[in-house]
């Protein structure tokens, strides 16, 4: 649902084509500049906010995707090596752990030099959608370094493995 318009070229904007995707997934936009986008993403197990920002002069597209989980200073040190280990085995993407407050964010950049990139809705959807699966997965990691007390080596193994099937 696209909460607010901001006049802005489409023919060279990859902000268009990542609202329409955003939409097309049915999550929240704001066209907060011509050069940002806010969106709101409910997923199954968790509410995540990403910013996205077009820098036209460097042909770059940034992402940052973030949710209501604050590392509490005496966990900091365990859920940024908890993201060194996570950051090693994604394929794009890495996480950080803000010193400041705490937070985690996952940030993505994303280099679109072609028209034909910069315009297209399905690969827009395709990199939300694994940015979105990246931070559904470790986000328990996160949560056992905070709440259970666990170690960057215990959490990382407790998200690392498949279902087979639905409950």
């Amino acid at each position: 649902m696209r909460a607010q318009a901001v006049s802005h070229d489409a023919n060279g904007d990859p902000l268009t084509a990542v609202e329409e995707a955003a939409e097309a997934l049915g999550w929240s936009c704001l066209r907060s500049a011509p050069e940002e986008l806010l969106l709101a993403a409910e997923l199954a197990s968790l509410n995540v906010q990403f910013m996205v920002q077009w820098q036209e002069g460097d042909e770059l597209l940034q992402i940052m995707a973030m949710w209501d989980l604050r590392i509490p200073p005496a966990r900091r040190a365990e859920a940024t090596a908890l993201a060194w280990l996570v950051n090693a085995r994604l394929p794009l993407g890495h996480f950080e752990v803000w010193e400041n407050n705490g937070t985690v964010v996952l940030r993505h950049a994303q280099l679109l030099s072609a028209p034909a990139q910069m315009n297209d809705q399905a690969l827009a959807q395709r990199l939300l959608e694994r940015l979105a699966d990246i931070c559904v997965q470790f986000h328990p990691a996160f949560q056992f370094v905070v709440w259970a007390g666990k170690t960057a080596q215990q959490a990382l193994e407790s998200c690392l493995f498949e279902t087979l099937g639905e409950a």
